[in-house]
């Protein structure tokens, strides 16, 4: 019999790559989960008529779990590439709760009360933005990092609800891979239909990975791990998956590169101050060697996706002999005129977006208008105008100076972490462990904690030191960064690097040891 795999999110950029690398392997079974309504892609559509007796199609949605107990019988793996991305959850908050946590907590229940759940495999797909916005201070990032989700970004924070779910489920195998920004085929025509590159910061951190290495991270953890190369220790598991040192961006390089294209400088097209200086998200993954040393993915570079883009739209090679000021004043200023777009926060004194993104009015004002004034990393350039080595920011081996704290010896391995560790991370995060033993290198039996604000809670060790995770009352919305930095260190490193101390007036005292 075929070794069957479940697979959501079939339909979009990283499913459907998924799905196509899947199809090499000749012994596998694919059962798609798809709704019915949703226009197929092409290429998907192509798929399923091509390979009838190899993939089935099951037509459902997440938010059901009868839908989702169907989807996962039988399957040994359980991919889960399904969500709503921005700018959608930006305009529909009840839709991209449902989506990106129901819906994995209904696969993730599905599993664990299946009578087989202990032959099932489950790889959640998290994302890069659940580490939230960072800039020149710390452009890196790294599995145990504090999870702050911007404000205003219903993706990331519906993706940390549900991946806090996945870590917490007690599910007995399971990996969670945090997806960086994917360089996929479909990227140059879904910026070019909404205002959502301007939220992207210039000097923002991005460390790409193209939809066909994505895809062939997944198609080598289901060959390797079915013909035992998989080493015991890499399941039940938080890992980044990142492009490496190639593939290591600004945003400004990014859409500079796209530009490409049309033969000219994105300074051509676009303002300075048509983009937002902070609240998004993006990193250079410090560890995303580790994954590829499992995986074996890393193929492909941003320089050979935009090659591969120059054939398929061939047709932007136009704009060579289009005057940019037409194309500025026809495509891209309109862009600024979308409600998503930062300039259009600002024009229509939308109050809290504008300080979120910007920091106030204030700040915005005194953004450079001209290109000759704004500082560019990847010139050489801080944010104050003097000089950086660009390229040794984007090298692992300077990293070092850069790393946020995890406020415990993060180099032990886990077997051999016990009660003290858990104490001393829990008061770099403000509060306290209140459980007063463990077994040591035990790191998913449930300890009880407590945040500075007094709120108690149970969770796994693994989900505090290793996950980012930290009291999930204080994580409820309206976003309370500000407040929980006030009193913890472990957030404050990451909050005040583009944050005030005065900016978050609604403040808790802490409170005493329960």
């Amino acid at each position: 019999m075929k070794t069957l795999v479940a697979l959501t999110g079939a339909n979009g950029a990283f499913g459907s790559e998924i799905l196509a690398h899947l199809l090499n392997d000749s012994d596998l079974k694919i059962r798609i989960l798809l709704i019915e309504v949703d226009k197929l892609k092409p290429l998907v559509k192509s798929m399923i008529k091509n390979n009838p007796d190899r993939i089935e199609v099951l037509y459902g949605n997440t938010n059901s779990e009868t839908d989702c107990q169907k989807l996962i019988q039988g399957a040994r793996y359980v991919v889960h590439a399904s969500g709503m991305i921005p700018p959608k959850t930006e305009h529909n908050e009840k839709g991209a709760y449902g989506a990106n946590y129901l819906g994995t907590k209904n696969i993730v229940d599905a599993i664990r009360t299946s009578p087989d759940r202990d032959n099932i495999y489950f790889v959640n797909i998290g994302s890069v933005a659940e580490y939230g916005n960072r800039n020149e201070k710390h452009l890196w990032a790294r599995v145990g990092d504090p999870l702050i989700s911007s404000d205003y970004d219903n993706y990331s924070y519906t993706k940390i609800l549900a991946e806090r779910y996945v870590l917490e489920a007690g599910l007995p195998h399971f990996v969670s891979l945090r997806q960086t920004a994917i360089a996929h085929r479909y990227l140059f025509n879904n910026n070019l239909s909404d205002g959502l590159l301007y939220q992207a910061p210039l000097n923002a951190p991005y460390e790409w990975v193209t939809d066909g290495d994505s895809g062939l991270l997944i198609e080598h953890l289901v060959e390797y791990d079915l013909n035992h190369q998989l080493d015991t220790g890499f399941w039940n598991r938080i890992y980044n998956i990142g492009g490496g040192k190639a593939n290591r961006l600004t945003g400004y390089e990014t859409m500079n590169r796209g530009f490409s294209l049309l033969g000219r400088n994105l300074k051509v097209f676009m303002d300075p101050n048509w983009f937002a200086t902070r609240n998004f998200h993006g990193a250079f993954f410090y560890d995303s060697e580790v994954l590829n040393s499992y995986l074996h993915y890393q193929t492909e570079t941003v320089d050979d996706y935009w090659k591969n883009m120059s054939k398929i739209y061939w047709y932007f090679h136009l704009g060579k002999l289009v005057p940019p000021s037409w194309l500025k004043k026809t495509l891209f200023t309109k862009l600024t005129k979308y409600d998503d777009s930062p300039k259009y926060w600002v024009d229509n004194h939308i109050d809290g977006k504008v300080k979120a993104y910007y920091g106030g009015y204030t700040a915005y004002e005194s953004i450079p208008k001209s290109w000759d004034y704004y500082p560019l990393l990847c010139e050489n350039k801080d944010s104050t105008g003097s000089f950086i080595d660009y390229d040794k920011l984007k090298d692992e081996a300077y990293a070092k100076p850069y790393l946020l704290e995890h406020g415990f010896d993060d180099t032990k391995p886990l077997d051999q972490l016990d009660i003290k560790d858990m104490k001393q991370a829990a008061k770099f995060r403000g509060g306290f462990c209140l459980s007063d033993d463990m077994v040591k290198g035990d790191m998913f039996t449930k300890l009880t904690w407590q945040c500075h604000k007094g709120h108690t809670f149970k969770a796994t060790p693994y989900s505090i030191l290793f996950g980012g995770f930290w009291c999930p009352e204080c994580f409820n919305k309206p976003w309370k960064n500000g407040r929980m930095a006030k009193y913890s260190p472990y957030f404050a490193q990451l909050y005040y690097a583009d944050h005030s101390k005065d900016e978050e007036d609604d403040i808790y005292p802490p409170k005493e040891k329960q």
